[in-house]
């Protein structure tokens, strides 16, 4: 499967109307959701995409992002307790 880039409007266009003006409301929060993940503030950003996904069921980007985030802290905390880590 190859990949190409699509402009944001191609990945909206596919979305049933309802879905399309949820995402369209959350936009800004979206947003600063995924700067916050860029920057590796994990719990926080989930926190934002959690809100995103609250708004808009439909929203299934904010629900990928949310269980990324979900599963890296996850797993940090696992390594962060093995015996060896714990200094």
């Amino acid at each position: 499967m190859a990949w190409q880039l699509c402009d944001l409007d191609d990945v909206f266009d596919a979305d049933p109307l309802e879905i399309k003006a949820g995402k369209l409301a959350s936009l800004q929060l979206f947003a600063e959701a995924l700067e916050i993940y860029s920057e590796g503030k994990l719990a926080k950003a989930a926190r934002l995409f959690a809100e995103c996904w609250r708004q808009n069921q439909g929203d299934r980007v904010s629900k990928i992002y949310w269980e990324r985030c979900q599963s890296t802290l996850t797993n940090r905390t696992k390594i962060k307790d093995w015996p060896h880590n714990l200094d």
